[in-house]
């Protein structure tokens, strides 16, 4: 049976980052993934905030910017503003410094980036659970692991063989690719279509990612009706090119560790709830659980020591998001209401909820 310091399921952002960091920190690391093209399909709004916006919503280390790198060669455009849309086409506008880039570029970037840091990777390979120290392959293989990190996505096989079961709501979504007008900002549509939840219209070089996500379906809808109508009140071309999906939305869980296993990714259900966004946690949350699985395969720490390090970072903003999202859901299910509650709260109050900007303490102060 082979072995490997470090075993990581999952090819996507938070798979990449923890396979990369693993290896950077002298892991023999072993990076698996169960589809045929790493990157597809897309399953994405395909956007990606600036470091710098990303230090408005987190107290992030400055050791942590490398590992948050957007590969310069997958942006497809770079953003400069977000735009809130309410049920009635009231528009609220604020500055947001970002890029849009291509998933499928971006995802193999980041696992080019593994394995140049030495990382072995596998595709496809199907992994059908994880017992102790072994890790099973689909066909029957095994490969033994010093320590293992599930970021196998929001069903994660890795997860469930392992007990970890966080609490979370699942919201259903699809997204596509629509013709429309092209500009520097990207654009959130509230109520109507996507109730409760959100539509968008991502603008990428030369065409838009469009999609939606609801908690739950109206009776005798579908994901692509939906679709199809936001599109269509939005003045937008026919969506293409669709897949759908699932993101865990919920409180950030008390622990991503169990025995040998650390979870990342949307197997981790550290999604921003506000704003769905989980690349940016995905690749920090990948990155620190990579770090701690290096150093725990070679005895030097518990791999507990990766609760501590995420906690410290993402727990407090993300938990503050998910009590925010519970309440607006509420308000969210009439348009009126919503309506009257973005009117009422405005641009200020919109890019507060949207980012969760609060004004840090200096570091070290009382």
């Amino acid at each position: 049976m082979e072995r490997f310091d470090v075993v990581v399921v999952g090819a996507g952002p938070a798979g990449s980052l923890a396979a990369r960091a693993a290896a950077e920190d002298g892991a023999r690391t072993l990076l698996l993934d169960h589809r045929r093209e790493i990157g597809q399909p897309v399953q994405c709004g395909e956007f990606l905030p600036t470091w710098e916006e990303l230090g408005t919503l987190f107290d992030l280390p400055p050791g942590l910017a490398g590992a948050y790198a957007i590969p310069p060669a997958t942006v497809l455009r770079a953003i400069r503003t977000m735009t809130c849309v309410s049920p009635y086409g009231h528009r609220f506008t604020f500055p947001l410094s970002g890029a849009v880039v291509s998933r499928r570029a971006f995802d193999k970037a980041l696992a080019a980036r593994a394995e140049g840091a030495g990382a072995e990777l596998r595709f496809p390979v199907g992994v059908t659970g994880v017992e102790g120290s072994e890790v099973r392959l689909a066909g029957g293989a095994r490969v033994e692991a010093g320590a293992i990190v599930g970021a196998d996505g929001p069903t994660s096989t890795v997860a469930r063989a392992v007990g970890l079961a966080p609490r979370r709501t699942m919201f259903r979504m699809i997204t596509g690719s629509a013709d429309g007008p092209l500009s520097d900002g990207i654009e959130l549509f509230f109520g109507r279509d996507a109730r409760p939840g959100y539509a968008w219209a991502f603008p990428r070089a030369d065409d838009l990612n469009v999609g939606l996500g609801v908690t739950r379906l109206p009776r005798g809808a579908t994901l692509s009706g939906l679709l199809d109508a936001f599109t269509e009140r939005a003045a937008l071309g026919r969506a293409r090119e669709r897949t759908t999906w699932w993101v865990p939305i919920g409180p950030p869980p008390e622990t991503l560790v169990a025995g040998r296993v650390a979870l990342a990714g949307d197997a981790a259900n550290l999604v921003m709830a506000t704003n769905g966004g989980g690349i940016p946690t995905a690749m920090l949350r990948g990155w620190l659980a990579g770090g701690a699985a290096a150093r725990s395969a070679r005895g030097e720490a518990p791999l507990a020591a990766y609760d501590a390090a995420w906690r410290s970072i993402l727990y407090a903003p993300l938990a503050r998001a998910a009590r925010i999202e519970r309440w607006g859901e509420g308000v969210a299910l009439a348009d009126p209401l919503l309506a009257l509650a973005m009117r009422y709260i405005g641009t200020s109050g919109l890019d507060a909820l949207m980012r969760l900007r609060w004004p840090h303490r200096a570091r070290g102060a009382a």
